[in-house]
């Protein structure tokens, strides 16, 4: 709504104060996002000069806030030419709640550099950069934490506190209320807002004594006085819509015919389109060259017959008037293909990509002496040795070993964890067998892949294109914006349904982020396209589930789903196998008994498997059988380690949605020791808030006790109990009970980890989680969270191994959105990614790491049968010094991730890229980073000519090269005494031009 306004108006100053993410006194900090947007506004609103236009919530009207004039002198103003002192910036950027040395890639991180520090301040929309010089602010940039890019310079940025909370703790007691900040404000407000305010009310009235409440929240008495000032709006006004033209069995020709039609009204056309592409195709079907305007006032003037607009309008409308103005939007015309307006939200990195740079901390593998653990970075500098910064490695034993910041090329990531692998002997002894077997295992699977591949990519399929009209009927009925990732993983299926090659795609998205949408929009183009489908999920329960979500997406289109599971009615059963024979049954939904030999299937074009981490690979082998040359559509938030692997490795097609629905917050997980103060804590505290709770058990014989357990803490809880043993129409009753709130607490087996999307439930309690699988607990913490309420997730365990509760740590760690796919790559770390072509579960990608395994796999693919050997270093032994200053780049980590990523350079131009990507990060290069940038280039020019080593003394510089690298006659200036070019004479001149002129009398 504020980009609409705003581009309407954009004289309009347009702010948008967001609700607290957290429930009444649940005593928890909101996310930083929200946090920093909301003291963003509040400073703007209390100092503002001009009217704004605010855009809010009943919530946030609800609550206490700082007064208006306690915002003055609060925050800092940063300005190009004022004095700069890192002393003095630190301690205020600390104070107003921001984190020092965190990297500005989330609200509220500081990185101080040696030239400039990047902030991502509270409201911004990205970070900045500011440099200084001779103590003065000289530049101030928004840039882009992707590639470093400058976006644009400012001449002033105000750095507001991370939270009114944090900014105003000392003067609790003065509390205002937004009304306040606008006491001259005009409200108006939605139909809803009376009814919504009062059910708020309801749930702070319950949630605290009236003393606390009326500290913390606008009394009922407040809200009502405040009421009397509202003007709300009608619940329904005048609406005149634009046709939906995709719908149309011939789009094009309906749009040319309404768009001649208005014409003849005399008529203005604006066509909106939230990106420049989606217009270019308006602009091809209409047969219309509209002009482009910049803004709602140039579209609309006077004088104007047509133009278009960058504008993210969801649907079109008409203006009435003597002139109508009609706005035809890119979802009119395309349907799902337009690019939808994406709300505001962080998308937190997945933890998945395969980034090869190695961390602190973390184990790695060194190519030639084997898994270590990365200790960090070591100075090194004595009389007459060049000072330099080396890599220090930590092995078997406790030995460490320091070796050269190019080594860092040899140097993989490996694991954030060690898991079952043991760390390596640092002269490489107990390496080098497992090393050896392996590379010759690699060869074997690139041959086999490769066949696989090949064959895949032969094989013909139909080609499963879906009739428009009906295919943008199906999805007109999906209620939100689909994210960024959803959509680009939709076009991935649909591309490869069409492709007339066997689909075999595996995607991957957290927990509520949306694959059912992918599954559903796969399902209906293949039976648009005239084939049928299975979705096969690993519990009845997930199936019934999956059913009525399928029956009312296809219900518009009059196809029935059918519900095929060991649990059916024989009946029943029989009938829905008759009807998948004869092909009049178009879907079916089912668990395992789909890969029953009793069921045939008329024409089958697409099997979907949801969950499949909970099929073994016996299953997973039927399963591909049920279409051996047709599609198959995978789905996991927590991908096995030998799915995962193979997506990393081309084995299978990925796609990854990473990006989180916009009112995901994290859910709070705390992993506690099993106690009945403990249990009734958590269950009584949702109880207060109107919500449910489930409670999670990891055995059957575990229900009925803890059901006394919990009813003589706490009585006054209405409790169901569900497992798998009960039967199916228990199973659905007792599931719709809770739905439907009839109970607070749903206790249950893991059943209930897929498949259920409640979102009063916003509590869960696993007891025994020591007993159930990393990837199954972020399932079942998954239950919750679902509706945009702060959640909690509680694990309560009696104690188990080191290595037990250093897997429920990991759960504390990744709690955050997209953690999944984090904690599917530690699960790789701590079980192995198994073999890509067996069932077993410890191979070859374990003795390599999954980076480092993927990348030999992919160059074998290649068909560079030599990548190993073909993987050695110069060494350089120079009288200047090799690093990069820590008061230039002062974080280690930061410094790390350079010296690695110059190693990995293969290019000059890459090496350039980077040497000007650390010129715009970190401001000028000190003389020391300018050698370092100019020793990396000389490395690469001694690797290109076989040099295996270069010496360079006062008195003669010397080169070993490769055996077979050396020329039979070279220049009469050098030496030469086997493989090693020796050049004698003492120079004057800078140590890299004389080894420039080296290189070249060795090139004549």
């Amino acid at each position: 709504m504020a980009s609409i306004i705003q581009l309407l108006e954009p004289a309009c100053e347009v702010l948008v104060y967001p609700r607290l993410n957290t429930l009444p006194f649940d005593l928890l900090e909101p996310s930083r996002d929200i946090a920093g947007r909301r003291s963003s506004v509040l400073r703007r609103l209390a100092l503002m000069k001009k009217p704004v236009l605010l855009i809010t919530t009943v919530e946030a009207l609800m609550e206490r806030l700082p007064r208006p004039a306690e915002w003055s002198g609060i925050g800092m103003l940063l300005r190009p030419g004022e004095i700069y002192s890192e002393q003095n910036f630190e301690a205020r950027f600390a104070a107003l709640g921001y984190d020092l040395n965190d990297s500005p890639d989330y609200p509220g991180g500081v990185l101080f550099h040696g030239n400039t520090f990047e902030i991502f301040p509270a409201g911004g929309r990205g970070p900045f950069r500011v440099e200084h010089s001779g103590g003065r602010i000289r530049r101030i940039a928004a840039f882009n934490p992707l590639d470093q890019e400058v976006i644009s310079e400012l001449k002033e940025l105000q750095i507001d506190p991370m939270s009114e909370r944090a900014a105003f703790k000392q003067r609790a007691r003065n509390k205002s209320n937004m009304f306040e900040y606008c006491a001259r404000a005009k409200w108006i407000a939605d139909a809803d807002v009376p009814k919504h305010a009062d059910t708020w009310l309801g749930t702070i009235e319950d949630a605290a004594p009236r003393a606390e409440r009326d500290r913390a929240y606008v009394s009922r008495r407040e809200w009502d006085l405040a009421l009397k000032r509202i003007a709300l709006l009608t619940p329904t006004g005048p609406y005149q819509g634009t046709p939906e033209f995709f719908k149309e069995a011939a789009p094009r020709k309906a749009l040319r015919a309404f768009i001649e039609d208005v014409r003849h009204g005399d008529a203005r056309i604006v066509f909106a389109a939230a990106v420049e592409a989606d217009l270019r195709l308006m602009a091809g079907m209409s047969g219309v060259k509209a002009d482009r305007a910049a803004d709602w006032a140039q579209a609309t003037a006077r004088g104007r017959r047509e133009a278009s607009l960058l504008a993210g309008f969801d649907a079109g409308f008409v203006i009435p008037g003597r002139k109508p103005i009609v706005v035809i939007t890119a979802s009119d015309v395309l349907g799902s293909r337009a690019h939808q307006p994406q709300p505001a939200n962080w998308a937190w990195s997945p933890g998945f990509e395969t980034v090869d740079l190695p961390d602190l901390g973390s184990v790695v593998v060194h190519l030639q002496r084997g898994l270590a653990r990365l200790g960090g970075l070591r100075s090194m500098g004595a009389a007459g040795v060049s000072a330099r910064e080396m890599v220090r490695l930590v092995f078997a034993g406790n030995d460490a070993v320091l070796v050269p910041l190019a080594e860092l090329a040899l140097t993989w990531p490996y694991a954030s964890e060690l898991g079952d692998t043991s760390l390596d002997k640092a002269d490489g002894s107990s390496w080098r067998p497992r090393r050896a077997a392996a590379e010759t295992e690699i060869h074997v699977v690139a041959k086999e892949l490769a066949k696989q591949m090949s064959q895949r990519r032969r094989r013909p399929a139909p080609k499963l294109v879906p009739r428009p009209a009906s295919y943008e009927k199906f999805v007109a009925r999906f209620p939100y914006f689909t994210t960024v990732d959803q959509a680009k993983a939709i076009r991935e299926v649909l591309d490869d349904l069409a492709s007339g090659h066997p689909m075999d795609r595996i995607v991957c998205g957290d927990v509520g982020f949306g694959k059912t949408e992918v599954a559903l929009r796969a399902a209906a183009a293949t039976v648009l396209a005239g084939k049928q489908v299975a979705v096969v999920v690993p519990t009845t329960v997930l199936a019934r589930q999956h059913v009525e979500t399928f029956r009312k997406r296809f219900a518009t289109l009059g196809i029935e789903v059918g519900n095929l599971s060991r649990v059916a009615a024989t009946a029943e059963a029989r009938s829905m196998r008759e009807r998948l024979k004869s092909g009049e049954l178009k879907v079916v939904v089912g668990t395992l008994a789909l890969v029953s030999k009793e069921v045939k299937f008329a024409d089958l074009g697409l099997v979907i498997i949801d969950e499949e981490q909970h099929f073994g690979a016996a299953d997973k082998a039927l399963l591909s059988s049920l279409n051996r040359n047709g599609h198959r559509l995978w789905m996991s938030a927590t991908p096995i380690p030998r799915t995962l692997a193979a997506g990393l490795t081309g084995l299978r097609d990925l796609s990854v949605i990473a990006t989180p629905p916009v009112h995901r917050v994290p859910v709070v997980t705390k992993v506690a020791p099993l106690s009945d103060i403990a249990i009734a804590a958590a269950l009584v505290r949702e109880h207060r808030r109107n919500g449910q709770s489930f409670v999670v058990c990891p055995r059957i014989q575990d229900l009925d006790p803890m059901l006394a357990r919990i009813h003589t803490l706490a009585p006054e809880l209405q409790i169901i109990a569900l497992h798998g043993k009960l039967s199916a129409d228990e199973i659905e009753e007792r599931l719709m009970a809770f739905v439907e709130g009839r109970a607070d607490v749903l206790l249950a087996t893991n059943i209930v980890e897929s498949g259920l999307d409640i979102p009063r439930a916003n509590t869960i309690v696993v007891c025994w989680p020591e007993k159930f699988g990393l990837a199954q607990l972020h399932q079942l913490r998954g239950r919750v969270g679902r509706g945009g309420i702060r959640a909690f997730a509680h694990f309560l365990t009696e104690g188990g191994s080191e290595r037990s509760e250093k897997r429920l740590s990991v759960l504390e760690e990744l709690n955050r959105p997209g953690a999944g796919f984090a904690i599917s790559a530690r699960d790789l770390d701590l079980r192995g990614g198994g073999d890509m072509l067996s069932n077993r579960q410890s191979g070859h990608v374990q003795v390599f790491g999954p980076t480092l395994y993927a990348h030999l796999l992919n160059l074998a693919l290649e068909g560079d049968r030599d990548a190993m050997s073909a993987l050695w270093i110069p060494e350089l032994n120079l009288p200047i010094a090799e690093l990069l200053p820590a008061d230039y780049v002062q974080s280690e980590a930061v410094r790390l991730e350079i010296y690695a990523r110059a190693a990995r350079c293969r290019t000059q131009d890459e090496l350039e890229d980077l040497e000007d990507e650390t010129l715009r990060r970190f401001g000028a290069l000190p003389s020391e980073a300018i050698n370092f940038f100019a020793i990396a280039r000389l490395r690469m020019i001694c690797r290109e000519r076989g040099i295996m080593r270069l010496d360079v003394g006062p008195d003669a510089i010397a080169a070993t090269l490769l055996p077979g690298r050396t020329r039979r006659s070279c220049s009469a200036l050098l030496q030469r005494d086997g493989n090693r070019i020796i050049y004698v004479g003492r120079s004057n001149e800078p140590v890299l031009q004389r080894v420039e002129q080296f290189i070249d009398l060795l090139d004549d």
